[in-house]
């Protein structure tokens, strides 16, 4: 009898015992923490994906939130000419 096993690397990575905590909660019983955080990294994703293009925003609401973006403090923006 053979049996293929293969070997996954893995790291460390350290949380605090309250982080620890909070994913013991939504980990489910038979599952690892590396499927845990695969499930939430997916979940993740998905959410953003299926927020692209969700607003449906006039040309003066897009004027307000870029003339509020670019007056703020530190880095220094620049419209991009993607869309002209």
């Amino acid at each position: 009898m053979y049996v293929y096993v293969q070997y996954m690397g893995s790291k460390n990575i350290s949380i605090t015992e309250d982080v620890y905590n909070k994913l013991i909660k939504i980990k489910k019983e038979d599952e690892s923490f590396s499927e845990l955080f695969l499930r939430l990294l997916n979940s993740q994703k998905s959410n953003i994906e299926d927020a692209f293009g969700a607003w449906n925003l006039t040309e003066e609401e897009k004027r307000d939130i870029w003339d509020d973006i670019t007056k703020r403090e530190g880095r220094k923006w620049q419209k991009s000419s993607f869309e002209e």
